[in-house]
């Protein structure tokens, strides 16, 4: 039998072929007949794959009156073949440009344009690009990976000029030191954010009418999508606007500088203009008569309808901590934002477990959370 081989399948060998080859190399000046006799092969499949092999500069016919056969140099004939290869695979690839390049200007001539983002430098330049054209409102998914820095200085000015934005995170997002910072200071200047546990993907839509998001979310994000005036992007603000009602709000006044803050009360007052504006500043069922007043008079003993007094003297870092807690931050995310460490913040949320008589964490930002601490 000949030697089993399937390493040159890369470059056009067959396996059958290669064993061939092994054959002749294994004895130079073989004949057609000894290879039958030793492959147990018919002489005519012997002698097409020897004509095969020859075509690919791997085998060589010695002259005289019996057909006889010697392998060439192994390595000198592979590496031709690898080289031709290379050549088609360049071709193919000024091929896939073109079709690429048709593919874009067919598409610019639709109703709903799809066109694809080739690198993350393009993706990042379209981001900007769509934000700076902004009218009237940016919706987003805010998720790692990151093809641009957290810092967004046009956001600001945009928010400025009246441009609504919109965005949900992930509590991922603020896994890097300074990322809640940030956050904070664009409430500040007027965005409107929330927090969900998980994001299918990542994505910004501008004036409901186009929207720019990555074709898959494993760094680098080699390929993106940027889709004009279609369906889809119809299909994606609603998508959005349901994960928007499943969010946890980020209430404003937990991210404004500590020494700005002024003491609560317990006089109700009106309601938190912040708080989702389909859904009250209460649902029924969490109103005065379930013992709860609105967030910003701290919260209520459900059982007595009065001031819980613990909840009444948490600071405002204690309720960043819980509103931290409730978005599903892990302990050093947590700790990287309040800027302290692993140890002080596990031994500042014990006491705050004990405060809101909750025994785990889920617990305590559920309840911070029902109270309007968060």
């Amino acid at each position: 039998m000949l030697e089993e081989g399937r390493a040159l399948e890369v470059v056009g060998i067959s396996a059958f072929d290669e064993r061939v080859y092994r054959g002749v190399l294994a004895s130079p000046g073989i004949t057609v007949q000894e290879l039958v006799r030793r492959s147990g092969e018919s002489a005519g499949r012997i002698q097409s794959s020897l004509s095969r092999l020859r075509a690919k500069g791997m085998v060589s016919r010695l002259w005289g009156r019996s057909p006889r056969w010697t392998a060439t140099n192994p390595g000198a004939a592979i590496r031709s073949l690898v080289r031709g290869m290379q050549g088609e695979l360049d071709r193919l690839t000024d091929t896939a440009d073109e079709l690429e390049a048709a593919f874009r200007t067919v598409g610019q001539g639709t109703d709903g344009q799809l066109e694809v983002l080739a690198g993350p430098e393009e993706q990042a330049r379209w981001y900007v690009r769509l934000q700076q054209e902004a009218k009237e409102e940016v919706l987003t998914f805010d998720r790692p990976p990151y093809v641009l820095d957290y810092h967004n200085p046009l956001q600001t000015g945009l928010l400025r000029s009246g441009v609504r934005y919109r965005t949900i995170y992930v509590p991922e997002a603020f896994d890097h030191t300074g990322a809640l910072d940030e956050v904070g200071s664009l409430i500040k200047a007027g965005e409107e954010a929330r927090v969900l546990p998980e994001l299918p993907f990542k994505m910004a839509i501008v004036d409901r009418w186009r929207a720019v998001m990555p074709l898959q979310m494993d760094p680098p994000l080699t390929r993106g999508v940027l889709i004009t005036g279609s369906t889809m992007v119809m299909a994606l603000v609603e998508l959005f606007e349901r994960m928007w009602r499943e969010a946890l709000p980020v209430r404003p006044e937990l991210w404004q500088e500590l020494g700005d803050s002024r003491p609560e009360t317990t006089d109700p007052g009106p309601p938190d203009a912040d708080l989702d504006p389909e859904a009250g500043p209460l649902s029924p069922a969490e109103g005065p008569a379930a013992g709860t007043l609105s967030p910003a008079a701290g919260a209520l003993s459900p059982a007595t309808g009065t001031v819980s007094p613990a909840a009444s003297a948490l600071s405002l870092e204690d309720r960043r901590l819980l509103a931290l807690l409730a978005a599903g931050l892990k302990d050093d995310a947590i700790a990287r934002q309040l800027g302290t460490s692993p140890r002080t913040l596990r031994r500042r949320l014990r006491l705050l477990l004990d405060e809101l008589n909750a025994e785990t964490r889920f617990q305590a930002g559920a309840q911070a959370s029902r109270r309007g601490l968060v």
